[in-house]
C-alpha cells in the first residue's frame, strides 16, 4: 500500500539522535545532573521556600541563577538572584534555601537565600 503524503519521511538517526538529546536537558534537573531531590520545595524551611543550586553568577553584572525543578515548573525559567541577595561566600554549585517573588515582568527573583551546603 503506498503511503499517504500526509506522513512525511521517516526521521533520519540525526534528527532522532537530536531529539533525545534536546529531551535529556529540558529540564534544569537533567541538565546539571542533579538528584530526585534536587530544586524542590523545600520540606523544612517553610511555606514558599524552594531549595535549588546556584547555576551561575556574575559579579560584572552583579546578579546570578538559581536553577530549581519546583520553580521552574511553574514559571519555564530559572530564577533570578541579586548580588546583594546572596549570602557571603555563596559560589556557583552550593545547595540554596530562597523564596521566590515575582519582578515587573512575572519572572521568579530569589529573596531569603540561606546556603544550605556548599559545593
Amino acid at each position: 500500500m503506498p503511503s499517504s503524503a500526509s506522513e512525511g519521511p521517516a526521521p533520519s538517526a540525526d534528527a532522532a539522535a537530536a531529539a533525545a538529546q534536546a529531551a535529556a536537558y529540558s529540564t534544569p534537573a537533567a541538565a546539571y545532573g542533579a538528584s530526585p531531590s534536587f530544586g524542590v520545595p523545600s520540606s523544612s524551611g517553610g511555606p514558599g521556600m524552594y531549595d535549588g543550586t546556584l547555576k551561575s553568577l556574575s559579579e560584572k553584572n552583579g546578579y546570578g541563577f538559581i536553577v530549581c525543578e519546583g520553580t521552574f515548573s511553574q514559571y519555564k525559567r530559572d530564577v533570578y538572584v541579586g548580588q546583594g541577595d546572596l549570602p557571603e561566600g555563596a559560589k556557583v554549585g552550593d545547595l540554596l534555601r530562597f523564596e521566590v517573588s515575582l519582578n515587573n515582568k512575572n519572572h521568579p527573583k530569589a529573596a531569603k537565600v540561606s546556603i544550605l551546603s556548599s559545593a
